[in-house]
């Protein structure tokens, strides 16, 4: 028995275990270094996420919605188009003074910013027909507003158009319009619906 007992005091093998220590030390220490950079990412991927959320709500919140089209025909061709507009469920303001209209027909693109007269080829105009408060160049939830357009060049018989409404936030709007076979005597044209 004296044997065994001088064996056990003998054995120098546990300079192992003190190497062990210090790799299972070594790695608490990289686990806890890369869990702070994964709080750190998942709070800033968590702002991020936010802030597209907000935008994202905003853009599908902030939209319009054509009521209809009317084509004023002067003549030989249209001149000008009276497009009714209103804000979509859930929509909210959108400032007119802010929003750019394209007008693409097959020979011209005009780029139309806002004035309170429309201008061929240049501004458009903006107007409340139905109105919750004081009528103003801002579209609110519940009013009714009429954009006028005097292209470039008129839309003629058969002709085909592309009106595109892009609001400071939220999304572009389209509507193609497409002028009748004929006038028949009449001055206004309902293009759309």
């Amino acid at each position: 028995m004296n044997k065994q007992k001088n064996n056990l005091l003998k054995n120098d093998t546990a300079d192992v275990g003190i190497g062990t220590l210090i790799i299972f030390i070594a790695m608490v220490l990289v686990a806890a270094v890369a869990a702070a950079v994964l709080i750190q990412t998942s709070g800033i991927l968590q702002q991020k996420a936010q802030q597209t959320g907000k935008e994202a709500t905003s853009e599908v919140t902030s939209n319009l919605k054509i009521m209809s089209v009317i084509g004023n025909y002067t003549g030989t061709n249209m001149t000008e188009f009276e497009v009714a507009i209103e804000n979509a469920a859930g929509g909210s303001n959108i400032d007119f003074t802010q929003v750019i209209i394209n007008y693409v027909d097959s020979t011209q693109t005009d780029t139309l910013n806002y004035s309170a007269t429309a201008g061929a080829g240049t501004y458009f105009s903006y107007v409340e027909q139905r109105s919750v408060s004081t009528a103003n160049q801002v579209l609110s939830p519940g009013e009714l507003g009429i954009i006028t357009i005097l292209p470039t060049t008129g839309l003629a018989l058969r002709g085909k158009a592309t009106i595109q409404i892009i609001p400071e936030t939220g999304t572009m709007v389209l509507k193609d319009v497409v002028a009748p076979t004929t006038w028949g005597g009449k001055t206004y044209i309902q293009l759309f619906p």
